[in-house]
């Protein structure tokens, strides 16, 4: 018969080590989480040799007075909770009491600390288990922890270490968590004496741009909303900033930087409209919730929580992360330099005619007041006059009621006309010249009413399409449109395909899909769970094109399928919906997205057709001129080219 045995306190600390510490990076979340639990606001940490020689933390918390410093390492001891109650409310970070003694357990471990309004500082020393008694040590209030040599006693754990830069990497990982969700606390960690990371708790952004520098940032969109009893807040990526890993993501829960499935399926599936294939959202997320409907108490390193109800948060986070997406997307900019983005340019500008046709006024007015040298004394007052001419001029006589002087010019041309005294000198018609000067700015007049209408007109278009002008296509390939000084490149393809994609959707949604019917059924069998799920989704199944029956023995029979697809892979279909049956609203499964994004690809316009005006503007206008859509497969639809990017080209600015 079996001995039952009561484990020494080494042993079983060393147990809760194996759970508790994992490697350096773990002793450094345990120990900066306590000094965050100890309400400080300064938290420097030092590490040598990648932990394995020394982690300290220190704080200017509150300390710990020299009677409670020996207790700090008994396992199970706490000052974050006192009764079973305090379970359902936490709100602190450490609150197990395992984290001391399990250090402790795998290294050599010292504690300075000084109480808050105390004289004196203490200092109590842990070796392979054994702790001294409080001795009297000259320190600033607050605590510092320093563990050494750790996994000396457990050359097994410290054989699986990594190498020193993955070590020192993880240690980096884990700091930047823990600045990004406590910004208003000012951090700095050191790696063998030189500083990697430094806060000065000026906020979020303060701490982000530090973290991940400005260009991150300024793509991000900043926002706080409460929804749900939930208060969502942080930053989240753009749609069209993506990263190439999950590295960048970050949840702070409560302020405990957490990795929870249903909080990052809901932002990975609010982005999904907008994301490539290996791509992925940036986003700093403050989640905060009652703590009465949050289980902290899941996971030995508190790295994940459980929640009363998985598809309140699921629902939630997923509609504030789309509204988001949705109100700041915008196009992506072509090499925009934020510098000179505000700088203005001064152009010449004619105010009455272009450039070719005063050009051409002036070389008529030349040709036509030409006079014979004779007449040049008796003429040059009112061939000066007219020389002067302008549309302004015309107009504010007109008004007047008439351009007299003109009128006179004309008899006195002829008086000058009949006045010539040599036969062979041919005078100049200056009637002609006259009646041919006034018809030509009259035809100015004209061609500048012809332009205002015009402009009218457009100026009126541009007002129904948002403001932006259609220039034409190129490459048939892009559209090009013009708005306020930037210009955008719309690829044809992509945009013709959301379209599709968007109204193939609505109609899979609300039920317009048409249904074909399987030669044989298809024969689904499920356990009990699935069953239940399945059974109350009977409904919108079949709204969305399938007809399902269910046997006595509790089989489902799939007899149709909507008409939308071809070669439909039921079976991949079904695993699709019953892959995750706490967060499923069965919208639209991942399976009939693909096909219906694959149905658009194959149906909308290709690249190399030529589109008319008409065309252009009804496909604009089919996708109300909304150029921050994404193709069905993440690819922006447009791209807006700045006019300071654009005179950077031609280096009319530097």
């Amino acid at each position: 018969m079996a001995t039952i045995n009561i484990l020494d306190k080494k042993v079983y600390n060393r147990i809760a080590a194996g759970e508790v510490v994992e490697r350096p990076y773990s002793v450094v979340k345990e120990l900066v989480e306590n000094a965050l639990d100890a309400g400080a606001t300064k938290i420097v940490v030092d590490i040598y040799a990648a932990g394995k020689e020394l982690v300290q933390v220190k704080d200017n918390g509150c300390g710990i007075e020299k009677s409670e410093l020996k207790k700090a390492f008994l396992p199970h001891a706490t000052s974050k909770i006192k009764e079973a109650e305090d379970l359902e409310n936490i709100i602190t970070l450490g609150f197990r009491g395992e984290a001391i003694p399990s250090i402790a357990a795998v290294s050599n471990m010292i504690i300075v600390s000084k109480a808050k309004g105390s004289d004196k500082g203490y200092c109590v020393r842990a070796k392979d288990g054994e702790v001294s008694e409080p001795e009297e040590f000259a320190c600033d209030e607050g605590t510092c922890v320093s563990v050494e040599s750790l996994f000396f006693n457990t050359p097994a754990r410290a054989k699986f270490l990594k190498e020193d830069k993955s070590e020192e990497a993880d240690i980096q990982n884990i700091m930047t968590r823990l600045i990004l969700a406590k910004p208003e606390i000012a951090f700095t960690l050191n790696l063998d004496g030189q500083t990697i990371l430094q806060s000065y708790g000026g906020g979020l952004s303060e701490n982000a741009i530090e973290i991940y520098g400005y260009d991150t940032v300024k793509n991000c969109i900043d926002f706080t909303v409460e929804k749900n009893g939930m208060r969502i807040s942080g930053l989240i990526g753009k749609a069209d900033f993506t990263k190439p890993n999950r590295t960048y993501q970050t949840v702070i829960l409560n302020g405990r930087y957490v990795i929870n499935n249903t909080i990052q399926s809901a932002i990975h599936n609010a982005y999904a409209p907008f994301l490539m294939k290996r791509r992925y959202p940036f986003y700093v997320l403050f989640i905060d919730v009652d703590p009465e409907f949050v289980d902290v108490n899941v996971h030995p390193n508190k790295t994940d929580v459980r929640f009363v109800d998985n598809q309140v948060v699921y629902g939630t986070v997923y509609s504030v992360i789309s509204k988001r997406l949705n109100d700041f997307s915008e196009p992506p900019v072509v090499e925009r330099n934020e510098n000179q983005k505000n700088e203005e340019f001064s152009f010449l500008n004619k105010n009455v005619v272009g450039e070719s046709e005063a050009k051409e006024a002036s070389a008529y007015q030349e040709r036509a007041f030409s006079s014979p040298q004779k007449h040049e004394n008796d003429f040059s007052d009112i061939a000066g006059k007219a020389r002067s001419l302008t549309l302004s001029d015309v107009k504010r006589e007109k008004e007047k009621g008439g351009i007299g002087w003109l009128d006179d010019a004309k008899n006195s041309a002829f008086t000058l006309q009949s006045a010539g005294d040599d036969e062979n000198e041919k005078p100049t018609e200056i009637v002609d010249i006259f009646a041919e000067n006034k018809k030509y700015i009259e035809e100015l007049e004209r061609k500048k009413a012809i332009e205002e209408e015009t402009k009218k007109a457009k100026q009126e278009s541009m007002e129904v399409n948002g403001g932006y002008r259609i220039v034409g296509q190129v490459l048939t390939t892009y559209i090009i449109l013009e708005k306020e000084g930037d210009v955008y490149l719309i690829d044809q393809h992509a945009a013709h395909e959301r379209l599709l994609f968007n109204r193939l959707m609505k109609d899979f949604k609300e039920g317009g899909v048409a249904k074909q019917t399987m030669l044989i059924p298809y024969d689904l069998r499920v356990n009990e769970t699935e069953s239940r799920f399945l059974s109350g989704k009977i409904k919108i199944l079949e709204k969305m094109g399938f007809e399902i029956g269910i046997s006595n023995d509790g089989l489902f029979k799939v007899y149709s399928v909507p008409y939308l697809f071809e070669d439909f892979d039921v079976k991949e279909f079904f695993d699709d919906v019953l892959s995750d049956l706490g967060l499923k609203k069965l919208d639209v499964p991942e399976t009939v997205y693909d096909k219906l994004a694959q149905k658009a690809c194959k149906a909308a316009i290709k690249s190399g057709k030529n589109l008319s005006e008409s065309e252009i503007e009804s496909l604009l206008k089919d996708i109300n001129y909304d150029l921050s859509l994404k193709c069905p497969h993440g690819r922006p639809i447009s791209v807006k080219i700045t006019r300071t990017e654009i005179d950077k080209w031609f280096k009319r600015i530097v």
